[in-house]
């Protein structure tokens, strides 16, 4: 599989590529890169993906835009699939004033078919969209209808929606996997140790990060899952802090871990963020969290 930047560059020809932002690579998305092989394999072309750098909005409107995955955790899911080729647009803000069909000449005009979904935008403000596609006779172009899934539409919003609110435990349904954020452990107070529940404080690198809370998690250290709970949040009672922090107390774990970069998958919420008089107080509801936690995933292994 090759990685190959659209700096100028267009799809050679023989290709059958995905389009789209793919912010999530959720169950929608798995939906037009299947197709993509699928077409692709009958008829021998080659099969690609072609998606963007960075969010529109975090150009247009100068914006620090927070995302499901990041490119590399993009094309990290990328090539769990059978592709080709992964082609990457290098959003700025003078392509964001590219017409729809001057964004097709500089990309698209030599590709054998392009699959995206039924809002599929580009182009200056959106103006872009799938009939301009399927107007133009130099491709073929495939629209993939909506998918739902319990009334909804399978889509990086409504995947933000559950994540805002909590609920985690909800995303796995659409996503196909729980979500999980990946940083590098950073040095935090260490107050976390001195009441007995070490942390892993990471750097966020510019995911979304889900609701404030304390979190039922799973944490990849070095290639291994551990069983981990999750505090997101501003450390009233102990730190006060201004910046929002994610730090994980990892189960049965005591190694040396700063600098790594970790990845903590996040299961289910347990509770708000609380803020107490005492740090007496503040243990034994972290001590009823473990239990809880410990719970959980015994409920999920039977």
């Amino acid at each position: 599989m090759k990685i190959i930047k659209l700096n100028g560059n267009l799809v050679t020809h023989n290709t059958v590529a995905a389009i789209g932002f793919f912010d999530g690579v959720h169950l929608a998305h798995k939906e037009l890169i299947k197709k993509t092989i699928k077409i692709a394999n009958k008829k021998g072309f080659a099969k690609a993906v072609i998606t963007f750098d960075i969010h529109p909005k975090s150009i247009l409107f100068d914006l620090d835009y927070f995302y499901l995955t990041p490119l590399d955790r993009k094309i990290k899911l990328f090539k769990q699939f059978d592709l080709d080729f992964i082609y990457i647009i290098e959003f700025s803000k003078e392509k964001a004033l590219l017409t729809p069909n001057e964004f097709i000449d500089l990309y698209l005009k030599n590709i054998d078919t392009i699959i995206c979904g039924f809002d599929f935008k580009f182009g200056v403000r959106g103006s872009g969209n799938v009939k301009t596609l399927l107007q133009d006779k130099r491709f073929n172009t495939i629209v993939v209808e909506e998918v739902t899934y319990e009334g909804y539409k399978v889509g990086s919003t409504h995947i933000r929606d559950l994540i805002r609110s909590g609920q985690v435990d909800r995303v796995k349904e659409v996503l196909g996997d729980y979500y999980s954020i990946t940083g590098e452990v950073i040095h935090g107070a260490k107050k976390g140790m001195m009441i007995g529940y070490p942390t892993a404080n990471i750097s966020t690198n510019g995911f979304f990060i889900p609701k404030r809370g304390v979190y039922v998690t799973l944490t990849k250290v070095s290639g291994k899952w551990y069983e981990s709970m999750t505090s997101v949040g501003h450390n009233p009672t102990l730190n006060c802090r201004i910046d929002l922090s994610v730090e994980s107390n990892i189960f049965d774990f005591d190694k040396n871990i700063y600098g790594d970069i970790i990845e903590i998958k996040f299961i289910k919420r347990l509770r708000d963020e609380i803020k107490f008089d005492t740090i007496e107080a503040l243990i034994e509801e972290i001590d009823k969290d473990k239990i809880k936690t410990i719970n959980v995933f015994k409920t999920l292994k039977k």
